[in-house]
């Protein structure tokens, strides 16, 4: 095959063709660009690869918009019916953030305790949750959590949620999983034990801290989370799927 002289362009060729040349006069690379697929994506010198990724990445965002429109309209369904469990997947939504309609702390905790007055268990356990673990908004179920520095509110937190986790061990969300819509669970009594194991550190008056550990009590609580049954995951774009 001949070599392809600068500014040749093969009449098979189809995609976008970046081509690098040198100007001695300018001492420095001149880019030229012969764009010769016009996508819907820009125009511009653009490679297939980041043509194929672009589309991938529009189309990752339309299925992320369409599982988020079925999450709410799960929610609105509940809600429709009386449900509290549509009250309280409408908090957990504003305080995991893919619902912006309320986003101050304060307001974000008074859905939940709505939720919660109206009959939802789960909203109660992640009211008490927060009490325990002193977390500006209940539901922060993502990442390790233990008590801060005051131990009197933490026991009384855990006083509150004790009862409650053994009346119901797990907590619901709704989330996007490999991109479908579903109802997901969460035990509840995990986020708990790991700091009776690991300990956690009491401040004393005199700047020093101790670490504490309760072996007792990591026992209870793990016993509480190995015994939890959650209920099987829900597809909700099977239960919503059009007909």
């Amino acid at each position: 095959m001949a070599a392809m002289r600068l500014g040749y362009i093969p009449e098979n060729f189809s995609g976008s063709l970046c081509m690098t040349t040198t100007r001695t006069w300018l001492a420095r690379p001149i880019r030229m660009c012969a764009a010769l697929l016009v996508t819907a994506l820009g125009t511009g010198c653009m490679t297939a690869a980041h043509v194929a990724m672009e589309v991938e990445k529009s189309s990752n965002t339309r299925q992320l918009n369409k599982s988020i429109a079925v999450l709410r309209q799960h929610i609105q369904t509940l809600q429709a019916q009386g449900d509290p469990l549509g009250d309280y997947f409408y908090a957990l939504a504003n305080s995991d953030g893919w619902i912006k309609d309320v986003t101050e702390p304060n307001a974000i905790t008074d859905l939940f305790e709505r939720a919660a007055a109206r009959g939802s268990m789960d909203a109660k356990i992640l009211l008490a949750l927060q009490e325990a673990m002193d977390e500006p908004v209940p539901g922060k179920l993502d990442y390790g959590q233990g008590p801060r520095k005051d131990l009197e509110q933490w026991e009384r937190g855990l006083a509150r949620l004790l009862p409650l986790v053994q009346q119901q061990c797990y907590v619901r969300r709704l989330v996007v999983d490999d991109g479908r819509p579903q109802v997901a669970s969460y035990t509840i009594a995990y986020q708990v034990w790991p700091n009776f194991r690991d300990g956690y550190y009491r401040y004393n008056p005199d700047g020093t801290r101790t670490l504490l550990r309760d072996f007792e009590r990591y026992q209870s609580w793990l016993k509480i989370d190995d015994q939890c049954h959650r209920p099987s995951d829900i597809w909700l774009d099977l239960v919503y799927q059009k007909g």
